[in-house]
């Protein structure tokens, strides 16, 4: 029962977002028996004294594919094609986002709607003006060249955290280099990769697992309280 609370979390979280731009679907993964073997040993050597608390079977990852374009026009909406994310600053370090709508804020810096920093190769990009970015992910005023925006790229982008708002933390995803370097559109913003009607489906799948469960659970009740009444009469 549990699995299936965390599974319509995870969906309320993924229909909540569904308008989000750069979006990533959370989904809720099985873990495979012997990594569950590997945690609860590591539990043992952890907590010897307090013992093992009961671990959970399943794993929150993100769905990692792309979402579709949208064209808004709008120099300023940046998607990017190809796997790899933006990389801005948080006060809690390094995060990774999708979601390209930016501006300046009072000091000149270029940040997410969010008010994140985006991060360019040598760290807060600053800009005067008016401002262009081109495939490249240069970031130009007029024929100068301000910087370039930091793409990174991961090996297993499904390990990702989710932060809220289509921003991610680093967790256990892994940077890596892609063979075919990603590019920036400019003008368009990309939409989240949640699908309504996929996850009507889900939920409504788990809601009827959820109420089997709890007839199931019923059930053993009514029979435990039968059999202790019957201790009684003796």
């Amino acid at each position: 029962m549990q699995q299936d609370l965390r599974r319509i979390d995870s969906i309320s979280q993924n229909m909540a977002n569904v308008l989000t731009p750069g979006y990533k679907r959370q989904v809720l993964m099985s873990k495979d028996f012997s990594q569950q073997v590997q945690q609860g040993l590591a539990a043992v050597t952890a907590l010897p004294a307090a013992g093992i608390a009961p671990g959970s079977a399943t794993q929150l990852s993100i769905d990692a594919s792309a979402g579709t374009l949208r064209y808004t026009g709008n120099p300023q909406d940046l998607a990017i094609d190809g796997m790899a994310f933006f990389e801005i600053a948080t006060p809690e370090g390094p995060a990774y986002t999708r979601q390209g709508s930016l501006h300046t804020d009072a000091r000149g810096r270029l940040v997410t709607a969010a008010g994140a920093a985006v991060m360019g190769a040598g760290g807060d990009i600053v800009v005067k003006g008016p401002f262009a970015v081109d495939a490249n992910g240069d970031v130009r005023q007029g024929e100068r060249v301000l910087t370039r925006l930091k793409l990174v790229s991961f090996a297993n982008p499904e390990a990702l955290l989710p932060l809220g708002g289509g921003a991610y933390a680093q967790g256990g995803a892994r940077v890596a280099e892609l063979d075919v370097a990603p590019s920036v559109r400019s003008g368009y913003q990309e939409n989240s990769n949640v699908n309504t009607s996929q996850e009507m489906v889900r939920l409504s799948d788990t809601m009827r697992h959820f109420e089997a469960l709890q007839r199931v659970i019923q059930g053993y009740d009514d029979s435990l309280e039968k059999t202790i009444r019957k201790l009684g009469e003796f």
